[in-house]
């Protein structure tokens, strides 16, 4: 599906974590990869960083390039894309994500906003090679939008991974609603329903996966409690770019993601 991966280096312990997400993926899509760093901006001994991905990458067998270019860091990045022909940008979430439960107007947000192509934010709470993960859940809010990205998607994180998927889908009532066995055994059929066509697509790739049906008064307090009862540790989620920057329309993934206690993958789709 993805044929060239960017991914976007600082030299920080964040970024070269989302980098090894980049050589997962790249691995998984026989895919080849572009590691950039942009001169300019702050840098936290990247020689370092790059040597160590360097060595990963070869010892993966990853077909990666390395890229140092100087300017604006959002505009050489999206620039490079451009240049490169790439079509899947990875770049950490931040630092003050992790420390501080809020996005700011860092270069995972800009190219959001702006990249016309497929971005992978990685926040990556605890220590990993990126091939580590054994339980992946992804939360599903509408099953239609990009619904053949998102399954080509879930099929290169089973194959990255090799271990079953799982899907979620909650419906939310109020607090002071109390539903009927009927009424709960309709909702949960409904929901069941809801997930059909993507799972038909991930049957079709033969991917296993699991699919979980929640009824609650809040989504992002029941996927939380679900991740923690059920020790996932990589949430997958996709990102609506009109709601990222937004105080007044927050995305629920991103509300989710600065909350969670595992790493996390959002993902923009191409166009959105």
């Amino acid at each position: 599906m993805y044929v060239h991966i960017l991914a976007c280096v600082d030299g920080s312990y964040d970024s070269e974590v989302a980098a090894k997400y980049a050589f997962a993926l790249a691995d998984a899509a026989g895919a080849r990869v572009s590691v950039l760093t942009v001169r300019g901006a702050p840098l936290h001994g990247p020689e370092a960083s790059l040597a160590r991905l360097a060595r990963i990458a070869e010892r993966q067998g990853v077909d990666a390039a390395f890229v140092e270019e100087v300017g604006e860091r959002t505009e050489v990045v999206l620039s490079a894309a451009r240049r490169l022909g790439a079509d899947a940008i990875v770049v950490s979430s931040g630092g003050k994500v992790k420390r501080f439960g809020r996005f700011s107007n860092n270069l995972a947000t800009k190219l959001v906003m702006q990249a016309d192509v497929t971005v992978f934010v990685v926040k990556s709470v605890r220590a990993t090679t990126a091939g580590g993960h054994s339980r992946i859940l992804s939360p599903i809010q509408d099953v239609s939008l990009y619904r053949e990205e998102r399954t080509e998607v879930m099929a290169l994180l089973y194959a990255m991974y090799r271990h079953p998927l799982s899907i979620m889908r909650c419906k939310k009532i109020a607090k002071d609603t109390i539903l009927s066995d009927e009424e709960t055994y309709a909702a949960h059929k409904a929901m069941q329903a809801y997930l059909s066509p993507l799972r038909d697509g991930l049957y079709a790739r033969e991917v296993p996966h699991f699919a979980y049906t929640r009824i609650c008064h809040s989504i992002r307090e029941e996927i939380l409690r679900f991740v923690e009862q059920n020790n996932f540790d990589l949430l997958f989620l996709r990102i609506a770019p009109d709601r990222f920057s937004s105080f007044v329309r927050k995305d629920f993934a991103i509300e989710v993601m600065k909350s969670s206690e595992c790493n996390v993958i959002l993902w923009k789709p191409k166009g959105a």
